[in-house]
């Protein structure tokens, strides 16, 4: 399937406050066409609007990773407030059951935004460069090299603080709750998911994730083998560290 369809399905299937955020392929891609080959270079022009896009992703990425350090940090204080009371005042056992049933909740829906977040930085930079080759091809100029390395110096695309963010998150869920696993990896979680006949809480997070990481895994799939650190293959399989768990791994809500 070509980029623009999994690109397509995935705004389909994400948040729906989070689909405006996202960069626009389509009218990008019908706007190309509208540029007669041959015709006067109008790089500033189109410059001017991938600009506009680029601040468009720093923004929502620079917000979102904002509001999950608050809200995670929101998370480790009530955990620890709600386990010393129930160590220090004798709360009935039913009572902190039902309060540690509701942070596992928090804790497993925070996680599943965050993968989302990372999604969302590789999908974004993958449509730009290929939007940047199209327009190379259009109208024989060599736009795409120096504005994906711009791009990569974007914080949208500087993920390493969410991805510590995540680790710890998945820290602290194997930590208090051992016995209930909530990562695993998309081909299980894809079957998994199948074989429900009703979607579990937080399905909107989950169906999101699915349909951006068969978006990234069909890149992967289709993406050149040469180096070039400009390349798809190289930017997806050594962004950072921990890909698999960007593109891979994901949330399941199933508590």
């Amino acid at each position: 399937m070509k980029f623009g369809k999994e690109f397509g399905i995935h705004l389909e299937e994400t948040l729906p406050e989070w689909r405006d955020k996202y960069l626009s392929y389509k009218p990008l891609k019908k706007l190309l066409k509208s540029i007669p080959p041959g015709s006067l270079p109008p790089e500033d022009w189109f410059l001017g609007i991938l600009n506009e896009e680029l601040e468009k992703f720093n923004d929502f990425y620079v917000d979102k990773e904002e509001e999950f350090i608050i809200r995670f940090q929101a998370l480790k204080e009530r955990i620890e407030q709600v386990t010393t009371t129930h160590h220090h005042h004798h709360q009935p056992e039913a009572e902190f059951n039902q309060q540690m049933l509701k942070m596992r909740k928090d804790f497993v829906s925070i996680h599943g935004e965050m993968i989302l977040l990372k999604n969302y930085s590789s999908l974004n930079f993958a449509g730009l460069i290929k939007i940047l080759k199209k327009y190379d091809k259009r109208t024989g100029e060599l736009l795409s090299v120096p504005f994906a390395r711009l791009a990569v110096h974007q914080p949208f695309f500087t993920t390493e603080p969410l991805t510590r963010l995540v680790r710890e998150c998945e820290a602290k869920l194997d930590f208090l709750f051992p016995t209930e696993p909530e990562v695993v990896e998309p081909a299980a979680a894809a079957a998994a998911a199948a074989s429900c006949s009703e979607a579990p809480p937080g399905e909107d997070i989950y169906r999101s994730i699915r349909a951006a990481v068969r978006a990234i895994q069909g890149l992967k799939s289709r993406a050149s083998s040469t180096y070039n650190p400009l390349s798809l293959s190289y930017i997806f399989w050594n962004k950072d560290d921990d890909e698999e768990e960007s593109a891979g791994a994901v949330t399941a809500q199933n508590s």
